[in-house]
């Protein structure tokens, strides 16, 4: 008996939503509306997004790696723009505006003055470096000839205890501060062999992504669940009154 009153309680309701299903062609469509607009008004989309990669390589001061400087140091632009680190050795910029051409004017700008920095920057430092080893080769070089030098006089016999002494100090010396000097030099060649220039990855202006779809088919299916609340409550509160007041 049980199973059967559930099965027609459950035929109820199914009836009762057949004869009241134009809240089903109402509820949902306005729901995704209410929901598309309400996306929109909190992101508040611009229509033109902007986006450049940026690797910075080798480069490593923070004035050029830290998006809160680089921010400061931005030129003059019309729209918004973020700036951010997703990984070691990479910057993100993005741009965002209504104008198609204002946006790729303001992005072009920005990254033509960002990676003219990092250019700058990176010669700079190639610069004194290479400058710096070739010093290092020098000094190996004064180095080795008083090494040879020493060397040859400690061959000669006319040396008394004292000078023999004296030279071979110097001739340890010489050794230890080419041995250092040289390792300096190599570890500077390899700084400078694996040493990796920035450049500009990607630029790219593009429609912003609106989630108007996302919004619209979120907003059908809660539309839908809500219909099924909604008239769940009616069927309730008509079977109470016809109950109560017959």
């Amino acid at each position: 008996m049980s199973a059967e009153k559930q099965r027609f309680v459950l035929y109820e309701y199914l009836s009762y939503f057949w004869n009241k299903r134009i809240w089903f062609v109402i509820i949902p469509p306005v729901t995704a509306l209410l929901v598309f607009f309400g996306v929109q008004l909190v992101l508040n989309h611009a229509k033109y997004t902007g986006k450049a990669l940026v690797f910075t390589g080798s480069i490593n001061v923070s004035d050029l790696t830290n998006p809160d400087n680089i921010m400061a140091q931005l030129p003059s632009v019309k729209n918004t723009v973020d700036i951010v680190v997703p990984e070691e050795k990479y910057v993100k910029i993005t741009v965002k505006g209504n104008d198609e051409k204002s946006v790729e004017q303001d992005l072009r700008t920005i990254v033509a003055d960002y990676n003219e920095k990092l250019q700058r920057h990176s010669k700079e430092r190639l610069a004194v470096t290479n400058t710096y080893l070739s010093s290092l080769d020098e000094r190996a070089k004064t180095l080795q000839t008083w090494i040879d030098r020493y060397n040859k006089k400690l061959n000669s016999s006319s040396l008394t205890p004292q000078q023999i002494e004296s030279i071979t100090d110097l001739l340890v010396e010489a050794q230890n501060d080419l041995t250092k000097t040289m390792e300096t030099a190599n570890r500077v060649r390899g700084d400078l062999a694996f040493y990796e220039n920035p450049s500009v990855l990607s630029e790219v202006v593009a429609p912003s992504k609106s989630y108007a779809k996302e919004a619209v088919a979120s907003g059908l299916v809660l539309g839908v669940f809500l219909t099924f609340i909604f008239l769940t409550l009616m069927k309730y509160v008509f079977d109470a009154r016809r109950y109560y007041h017959g």
